[in-house]
């Protein structure tokens, strides 16, 4: 999306960093009540019990989970600007740290205080052997609640809850946290890499979840459990939307890095345009990002190419010396043939003045 604040509508401010709701938990709120509704028992009776429990669970998580990220970029030098609320956890307008292992720290500062909750409402349970840790977190059968046993079932709801955002947060693929580990990872691996690389690099192992979900359609095909029937029609359309998601994160990734943002003038037909935006790519007036994808391509390959040609200038000295000393009969093919290019690379240099 090209801006956070499309499609949301303002939720007040959350530790002083405003707060939007997006128009995903909303629809997503209102599938957990037809889910409800599809599932209520009784002949035309509708209990909306677990809607309405799974939906305060939820926000309370997201916004525990939002928190936590604020509380470790104030303190790692870092800080969020703004939060919009999605189904997930929230897609945040940060001002990150500069250090990449501070990144990480924020990033994974979420979904760890989704786990803390997850894990400490496990404890409760399988102490009292009231449940087992698969039937408490299996993404394919979420809990109900029943008001003859509230606080079990209400302990339950909070544990599937908190996993699922803790789980899905550190998977490497947009929209989730775990983007900005592998991005911190990758920083501190090779401070130098273009912005290019990095972001291709990022879609390369989100496009790899992607896949492993829309196989997981087929292992899981025979499967008819749960609130969504086909269960392989789950996983199909998680992947393709993490398949998109991964590819389109990166575009707009470049482009907000290398494109001027509109004028004020601009701006303002945008937001009169804001359902057009909403499935489009943001608009600027320096349309280059294209271009910039070559160029960083382009100049990636003629670095390679250069560490290349070095390698082997540096080779050629020794093969040199090899062939000084025992003659051609002592060297192999593959010598040969970078005696060749090294030559062939001399003579081209000669006749370009070089």
């Amino acid at each position: 999306m090209s801006n956070l604040h499309t499609w949301s509508m303002g939720a007040g401010r959350w530790l002083g960093v405003p707060v939007r709701i997006h128009m995903l938990l909303i629809l997503f709120v209102v599938a957990l009540f037809g889910t409800e509704w599809n599932y209520s028992t009784g002949s035309g009776s509708f209990f909306a019990g677990t809607a309405i429990v799974t939906t305060l669970v939820l926000l309370v998580s997201l916004l525990l989970h939002e928190t936590a990220h604020i509380f470790a970029a104030n303190n790692l030098g870092g800080r969020i600007d703004s939060i919009s609320l999605f189904p997930w956890g929230g897609n945040d307008e940060i001002s990150a740290p500069t250090q990449p292992h501070a990144k990480a720290i924020v990033a994974l500062a979420g979904p760890f205080a989704n786990f803390v909750i997850f894990l400490f409402g496990t404890t409760l349970l399988i102490q009292s052997d009231q449940s087992n840790i698969w039937n408490l977190i299996n993404p394919l059968a979420p809990h109900r609640f029943t008001p003859a046993e509230w606080q079990i079932s209400l302990t339950e709801i909070v544990i599937w809850v908190n996993f699922q955002i803790a789980f899905f947060n550190v998977l490497p693929c947009h929209p989730f946290d775990g983007v900005e580990v592998v991005r911190a990872w990758i920083s501190s691996l090779n401070p130098d890499a273009s912005k290019f690389r990095m972001e291709s690099a990022i879609r390369l192992i989100g496009n790899a979840v992607a896949f492993a979900f829309i196989g997981f359609a087929w292992f899981f095909r025979d499967i008819q459990t749960g609130p969504v029937q086909p269960t392989w029609l789950l996983f199909l359309m998680t992947g393709i939307t993490l398949l998109f998601s991964s590819n389109a994160a990166m575009q707009l990734g470049l482009l907000k890095n290398t494109a001027k943002p509109l004028s004020p003038t601009a701006k303002r037909h945008e937001d009169q345009n804001s359902i057009e935006s909403f499935f489009a790519f943001p608009a600027y007036e320096d349309d280059s990002a294209y271009s910039q994808w070559l160029s960083e391509k382009q100049e990636a390959r003629r670095e390679d190419e250069f560490k290349r040609e070095q390698e082997e200038d540096e080779r050629a000295d020794q093969i040199l010396e090899k062939l000084h000393d025992g003659g051609i009969a002592s060297l192999h093919e593959e010598e040969k043939l970078i005696l060749d290019r090294v030559s062939e690379r001399i003579r081209r240099r000669r006749q370009q003045g070089v």
